[in-house]
């Protein structure tokens, strides 16, 4: 049930929504002209979700700490 609520909640940020759009372009456009190979797309999506996690994980830190 954790995972569920993590998931819903990172679903729910904006920056993350933010994040992926811009990388996806990017990703797109450099396909366009340069092809990126299946597995390099996935280790981008993964290096891209690792970073909100950790941003996630330091601003609820920030949060908490101000309280």
């Amino acid at each position: 049930m954790k995972i569920l609520k993590f998931i819903w909640t990172y679903l729910k940020d904006w920056k993350n929504w933010l994040t992926h759009s811009i990388i996806g372009v990017l990703i797109l456009l450099v396909a366009f002209y340069l092809p990126v190979e299946p597995i390099y797309r996935v280790i981008i999506l993964a290096v891209v979700v690792s970073f909100n996690i950790l941003r996630m994980s330091l601003e609820k830190a920030k949060k908490n700490k101000e309280s």
